[in-house]
């Protein structure tokens, strides 16, 4: 199978059982869907399988009745992913990527070689956060670049 000229990811935390309608449209192309805890409640799941069903949870501290793992190691493109909603003091050996949620600030920064991701909240921020998600977006032949979009 051929590589892909270009592959979207939609990153999304801290959804608190608060849906954004602008969520749908701004998710609308992507390749798949990964949400790095918090969802609280399966409706906000299903709104997000509605927009594509290729979708990757993890288990926030606020998640006491979803089915999810804690962490999720993935690889994309070659590049490697950990997923965890609490940032860990360090990151897995090998990843390339550490996303994370919790904070409900986005934050795209690189320490010792390992890119550092987090969309920020997209349901109920606090302590004066925007409302927003993130995106992982490839070009072929090029590494993942990470964005933040406020909602």
């Amino acid at each position: 199978m051929p590589e892909p000229k270009n592959y979207c990811i939609g990153v999304i935390a801290d959804t608190h059982d608060c849906w954004v309608p602008r969520v749908a449209q701004l998710f609308r192309d992507v390749d798949e869907i990964w949400h790095l805890g918090d969802v609280c409640q399966e409706p906000i799941l299903d709104e997000l399988r509605a927009i594509n069903p290729k979708l990757t949870v993890i288990l926030g501290n606020n998640d006491f009745s979803l089915d999810s793992p804690i962490s999720l190691d993935l690889q994309r493109h070659g590049e490697r992913f950990h997923l965890i909603h609490i940032l860990p003091r360090r990151p897995p050996p090998g990843a390339d990527w550490l996303l994370f949620g919790h904070t409900h600030r986005p934050a795209d920064e690189t320490h010792q070689g390992v890119h550092l991701f987090n969309p920020g909240s997209a349901g109920r921020a606090t302590k004066g956060a925007p409302l927003s998600v993130g995106f992982l977006t490839r070009e072929k032949g090029q590494k993942f670049k990470a964005h933040i979009v406020l909602l």
